[in-house]
């Protein structure tokens, strides 16, 4: 039976890498994007993402949700001081809007879906 819907999928070593370019011209690290959408009013994508050790700030232009497959960083609030330390393994979640530093300190792949 075919079908038109659009599956898209990879494996982590076997990523496809292309320069991660932020809405504000910045490139940050290499992605591989499975899923970009943007509608009126909404927005998701979803994809794997790497960055070697560097720091920079970062707002989340939509909620995020992450799972670390490797690599550490220290992502600083900059609206409560509070500091977040994630691993490989860990998974958290930040709403729209957040004003961030991050720091990445040990060479990072993690897979991301934000919407908004």
């Amino acid at each position: 039976m075919a079908s038109n819907i659009d599956v898209r999928r990879t494996k982590v070593a076997a990523a496809v890498w292309a320069p991660c370019v932020t809405s504000d011209g910045r490139t940050i690290g290499d992605a591989e994007w499975l899923r970009r959408r943007t509608d009126p009013g909404w927005s998701h994508t979803a994809m794997l993402w790497r960055c070697e050790p560097m720091t920079f700030d970062y707002t989340f232009r939509g909620d995020e949700s992450f799972l670390l497959v490797s690599g550490a960083v220290r992502i600083d609030l900059k609206d409560t001081g509070d500091a977040v330390l994630l691993e490989s393994g860990d998974v958290a979640s930040f709403p729209k809007g957040t004003r961030s530093i991050w720091t990445i300190v040990k060479p990072l792949v993690k897979f991301t879906v934000v919407s908004g």
